[in-house]
């Protein structure tokens, strides 16, 4: 039987096609970490800490209507959204068809749960007109974690903090379900 992590770390989906391997010039660099500076997940960071994830993330784009990913496909990235904006999409349990669960835009953060756990993405996720993103991978924030602990801390206490506000949000909607 295999072991989680190496069943689910080599990614093959939608997103996969997109990688371009290239490190940012110093002014993509500057607003990426601008942009990092007004997402709560990275706001304990000084700019150097944020600086630091720009530099290890990978810029993506996507053609309106293009899946990013599907539910299932295997994870191990968090996305945050610089240009445009996307829709979630979760396969309804009974009956064909997809829900919207969610939209972001601009600042939105899809893929946390994936990011901590390596697990299949648990939706599809559909770029509702031209979209660009920020990518980190999982292998990359294991390299800061070991380079930079305490960034790396910085940033997992905001990753928690945004885990328990989408909880919390999801228990909100199930009380007004039942």
């Amino acid at each position: 039987m295999k072991d989680l992590e190496s069943e689910y770390l080599p990614f093959t989906g939608s997103l996969s096609r997109h990688i371009e391997d290239y490190e940012m010039d110093k002014q993509s660099l500057s607003k990426s970490a601008d942009l990092l500076g007004e997402i709560t997940l990275f706001q304990d960071l000084e700019r150097s800490g944020r600086e630091e994830f720009a530099s290890i993330m990978k810029e993506k784009s996507f053609d309106s209507g293009e899946e990013l990913f599907r539910e299932g496909d295997p994870g191990g990235q968090l996305l945050i959204i610089s240009e445009g904006s996307v829709e979630v999409q979760k396969s309804r349990s009974y009956g064909a068809g997809r829900i919207i669960i969610a939209r972001f835009e601009r600042g939105g953060v899809i893929g946390e749960m994936s990011l901590i756990d390596c697990m299949p993405r648990s939706a599809t996720v559909v770029a509702m007109e031209p979209t660009k993103l920020l990518v980190l991978s999982q292998e990359s924030l294991a390299s800061l974690t070991k380079n930079n602990p305490a960034t790396a801390i910085r940033f997992l206490k905001g990753l928690a903090k945004l885990l328990s506000m989408r909880l919390r949000n999801t228990s909100g909607w199930f009380a007004d379900v039942f």
